[in-house]
């Protein structure tokens, strides 16, 4: 069953916190497991202490617009070949959000998987990219909680959904470089 979920409830688990490093979002897993994010923000008053090497992975913040952009097409009629608001097919839309926070990523779905970093499943974070097929025939951005936003098929539209639906699983992830 395809779960329809505004952007705002994506984007309201994020949480931003201050450290050394400037700015960092996580969500509330990552917030979670963080004393560096449960603890309030306060000026060092002298130098600060390195920070610990295993401090966990966070979102890119490049990524919030890419990611924003393509909750803000969700309804759009898939249109194979389609890449403008007008309609998208999959790798049309992750093309098209990318641009809109000025990040160049190839037109399909091959070219998209080979531009990207390979992760894994346990360390995907929000604007990574999930393939289907080898070679890749379909793409979506991770936007959290298992969800993706994607267009689907022929006769649907751009949705946000479970990133592991139907009898399909995905078969790669990618971080954008």
């Amino acid at each position: 069953m395809t779960q329809h979920v505004g952007t705002r409830r994506i984007f309201s688990g994020l949480i931003v916190a201050a450290s050394g490093l400037g700015l960092v979002v996580a969500g509330p897993r990552e917030a979670a497991a963080s004393p560096v994010l449960n603890q309030a923000y306060q000026a060092p008053m002298a130098p600060a202490a390195p920070m610990a090497p295993a401090a966990p992975a966070m979102m890119d913040l490049r990524l919030v617009p890419a990611m924003q952009a393509a909750g803000s097409v969700v309804g759009t009629p898939y249109r194979w070949g389609g890449s403008a608001p007008g309609g998208f097919d999959c790798s049309g839309l992750v093309q098209w959000s990318f641009a809109q926070a000025g990040v160049d990523v190839p037109r399909n779905t091959v070219t998209q998987q080979a531009a990207t970093m390979p992760v894994g499943e346990a360390d995907l974070l929000p604007g990574d990219l999930i393939f289907y097929g080898a070679p890749a025939y379909h793409v979506g951005i991770y936007m959290g909680d298992g969800l993706m936003v994607h267009a689907p098929k022929p006769g649907d539209v751009v949705k946000i959904a479970p990133y592991r639906y139907s009898n399909w699983g995905p078969t790669g992830f990618g971080r954008v470089k």
